[in-house]
Formats: C-alpha cells, sequence, structure tokens
C-alpha cells in the first residue's frame, strides 16, 4: 500500500482518517472537522452539548478506551487503542473550527514489532476500519539526492511542463517541493510545484505517481491537480488538497481499496511545525497527559 498524504488536509466524509505525529508510545492525531467532534463528542458521552462545553473550558478532554484504530507511518501498520479525546474550541488551533485529538496508545512491550512509529514522525490514523499491523513495503535502495531530485522535476514535467522553478527534494515543503520513496517495484512520487497562469497569478499542481527511473511505467495514483493560489496559499474555501507521500505498507487489500495502491487522503488543515510546537507550549501546562510534549 503507498500511504499519501493531504498537506491540507482530515475527515469530512467517507471512511475517517486522521493526520497527527508520534510521541513516544502514543500517536496524537487530529480531526479539524465540527460534525465529527459533535458526532464523536455524543458516542463517547451520550451528550450532544459539546459546544455548550466548550463555551465553558476551551479545552475538553474525555476518557475514550472502546474504540481501536490503525496508525500508518514509514515503519508500516500499527494496530493502537484509543485512550484519550480531547476537544479544542474554535479559534483555539490556528483552525476557524472545533479540532479533535485522538490520542492512540500503542501495545506495551512493543507487541506492535517494527511497524510501531519512532518518536517525531508523521503518522495517519485509520479510525474505521479494524486494527491490523504490517510491515514497510519491501526493501529497495533509496534514490541518490540527485537521483531523487532528477526524477521528481521530471514526473511534474510529466503534469506541467512549465515549472516557475525547480523542485527540491523536501516532503513538508508546501509548494516547489516533492519527494520520491522507494517502493518492491519502483518509486512513489509527490509533488506540489508552481506554475505561472499570467501576471501576476500563479496555479500550483499537485500529485503523485508510481514509477520507474525511466517513467516507461509511470501510473498516476493521484492525478494532477491544479490549484489557484491567492498571495501564495489555497483560497479558503477551495477543497484543493496538497500531496506528499511519506512511505509504503505492505499489506493486503481491503474489499474498500480495490487496489495494491492504497490511497488515503485526508481533508483539513495539518498545522505548521512552527504553528504545532506554539501550540503544544501553550497546552501543555493544561493537558491531561503533560508529560507528553512535543520537543523539537
Amino acid at each position: 500500500m503507498l500511504l499519501v498524504l493531504g498537506l491540507l488536509a482530515c475527515a469530512s466524509g467517507g471512511p475517517h482518517a486522521a493526520l497527527g505525529w508520534s510521541l513516544g508510545g502514543e500517536a496524537h492525531v487530529f480531526v479539524a472537522d465540527d460534525r465529527f467532534a459533535r458526532d464523536f463528542y455524543k458516542e463517547l458521552t451520550g451528550s450532544g452539548r459539546l459546544s455548550d462545553s466548550l463555551g465553558q473550558h476551551p479545552l475538553v478532554a474525555v476518557d475514550a478506551r472502546s474504540r481501536g484504530a490503525t496508525v500508518l507511518s514509514a515503519n508500516g501498520a500499527a494496530p493502537a487503542r484509543l485512550t484519550l479525546a480531547r476537544f479544542h474550541a474554535a479559534q483555539t488551533c490556528g483552525y476557524p473550527g472545533i479540532v479533535t485529538e485522538l490520542v492512540l496508545a500503542f501495545p506495551p512491550d512493543g507487541a506492535a514489532g517494527r511497524s510501531t512509529p519512532p518518536s517525531h514522525v508523521t503518522v495517519v490514523a485509520l479510525l474505521d476500519a479494524p486494527p491490523f499491523a504490517a510491515g514497510p513495503g519491501p526493501a529497495r535502495p533509496a534514490l541518490s539526492r540527485s537521483n531523487a531530485l532528477e526524477l521528481v522535476n521530471r514526473v511534474a514535467q510529466r503534469a506541467e511542463s512549465a515549472l516557475l522553478r525547480p523542485l527540491v527534494i523536501n516532503p513538508d515543503q508546501a509548494a516547489d517541493a516533492g519527494e520520491a520513496v522507494a517502493m518492491g517495484s519502483g518509486y512513489a512520487v509527490g509533488f506540489r510545484a508552481r506554475v505561472a497562469t499570467g501576471a501576476n497569478d500563479t496555479t500550483l499542481v499537485t500529485g503523485v505517481a508510481a514509477t520507474d527511473l525511466d517513467l516507461h511505467a509511470l501510473r498516476w495514483i493521484v492525478r494532477p491537480q491544479r490549484l489557484r493560489l491567492v498571495g501564495g496559499m489555497i483560497a479558503r474555501n477551495s477543497s484543493g488538497v496538497r500531496y506528499s507521500v511519506r512511505g509504503t505498507v505492505a499489506a493486503r487489500c481491503s474489499s474498500s481499496t480495490k487496489s495494491p495502491i492504497y490511497r488515503r487522503a485526508i481533508r483539513g488543515r495539518q498545522p505548521s511545525i512552527r504553528r504545532r510546537d506554539a501550540w503544544w507550549r501553550r497546552n501543555r501546562s493544561r493537558s491531561v497527559a503533560p508529560e507528553h510534549t512535543f520537543r523539537t
């Protein structure tokens, strides 16, 4: 399976997934969606008064031990169990709506094996599917930086020949960047490239492909999408997603995936690294588990 992350991503429809990062024996993932927050709060507490609770306290924490999840990372797929849900009031996490933070604990004593992610890496949690474990994809030598740069730019030019500037290798960079991840049968390439569409207008072209080095067997996993930029940013009312490839997972396909390449696009917003660190500094004093703070 190919793990594809939307950099402007959380779940608003269909199977729910959440984007976040790992912290020791836990993963903290976030869903930026009011409906999900209200429904999940009611599922956990039996109350439909989340808005009233957040009106009194901007952070509401609820014990939650009734649900399992699967955490995907470059290490593979690791089963985990939800231990805590935190509901953050609108405007407190750099997002205009309610943000649900889910704390997922991995099995003790390394029971999840090598698929448990190390600390401080990006993860995706699948919330609706039964938990499962799987290792990373088959080992394949990683490309040198120069070869990866060449491959990323050639794939991006298949989508749009007139790039505003050459791409760099950086999975966290929102534009003019891409990444190449080795798979058993080739490479997964994600890119986010700007093109000029007028005197002062630019468009972001983003997509994901599986390919060999010569592009003879190139297949689009996420076909190139074009998003108009306003001041270098995707418009607020746009549903567009910037795509980034983080890793591959060796696992059988379920009936819902229907392909050896599993696509997971998460809708909402991923906080920047700077905003993420600031959020942890603001909230650790009132955190239910204050020992788990993010450190760069």
